[in-house]
């Protein structure tokens, strides 16, 4: 689902700013200890990827997404506490409100996954030895993505061997996409030999990102977190230095709401 929602005045985004927010922090706990901060220095990320969590008091409505988003990019709160790229020589600098922002452009992302058994279909394809080892390949470029590994073709490649483990469905879910950012890395990125620590940071910042909760009829785990990925937002500086969409250019919004609060998982490819 895409959607581009406006508001035909100033006087009008005013009236209907529904939503208010309050900042809670710059840190995710998953990111930031020592171990995974090396990994992202490792990956080329860790200068790259960005958050910020508010906090918000009105109930949450699910068919107010987009007046959501709206309310939230015109949120000092978030202006002055995320900072974003603003060209490719690395210069980052807060989001900075041209005019009152009248428009969002985002899709909705599906959050479903409560396991990482999701990704097993990589050991048994052949993707992964048993103990964890990424299989080579012969190193290619594609679109701008270094081909090194089987992983990447799996990820990548859509006339590879394995590619159809993942149906255009797996592909789309929040899970499925955070792995692959963790995977793909940035620029200078120095990859893994082995599939472990990507899915160990994949699994503590999903744990963290989103919100699961038992079904007191069924007793199975559903998660209660609603994902948008913004693209652009009109009336804002742009989000990232560069018009043409690069899969490590990303700016997710998670909204959780029974906690209250939304995080902005923010990240951006600075090229050389």
């Amino acid at each position: 689902q895409q959607f581009k929602s406006r508001q035909q005045s100033v006087t009008v985004m005013q009236a209907d700013n529904h939503y208010t927010f309050h900042f809670q922090s710059s840190d995710l706990a998953s990111l930031s200890t020592p171990a995974h901060r090396d990994l992202l220095k490792k990956w080329s990320m860790a200068d790259t990827l960005r958050f910020c969590k508010l906090g918000f008091d009105q109930p949450f409505q699910t068919a107010d997404g987009d007046r959501f988003l709206k309310n939230l990019f015109s949120s000092a709160e978030l202006l002055q506490n995320l900072k974003v790229l603003v060209n490719e020589n690395g210069s980052w600098a807060p989001l900075n409100a041209t005019a009152v922002p009248s428009a969002v452009t985002a899709d909705s992302v599906p959050c479903t996954m409560t396991s990482m058994s999701f990704f097993d279909r990589l050991y048994e394809c052949g993707v992964l030895r048993s103990t964890g080892h990424i299989n080579g390949c012969i190193p290619d470029i594609i679109d701008s993505v270094p081909i090194n590994n089987e992983l990447s073709k799996v990820l990548f490649v859509e006339d590879s061997d394995h590619f159809e483990q993942f149906s255009p469905s797996d592909r789309k879910e929040f899970l499925f996409r955070l792995f692959t950012h963790f995977a793909l890395g940035g620029p200078l990125n120095q990859y893994e030999d082995n599939i472990g620590p990507y899915f160990d940071i994949t699994k503590l910042v999903y744990k963290d990102l989103v919100s699961v909760s038992k079904d007191p009829t069924t007793q199975t785990a559903v998660v209660g977190t609603l994902v948008f990925q913004v693209h652009s937002v009109e009336g804002l500086t742009p989000l990232f230095p560069s018009s043409e969409r690069h899969p490590q250019n990303f700016c997710y919004v998670l909204i959780s709401p029974q906690r209250k609060t939304v995080g902005v998982l923010y990240n951006a490819w600075v090229g050389f």
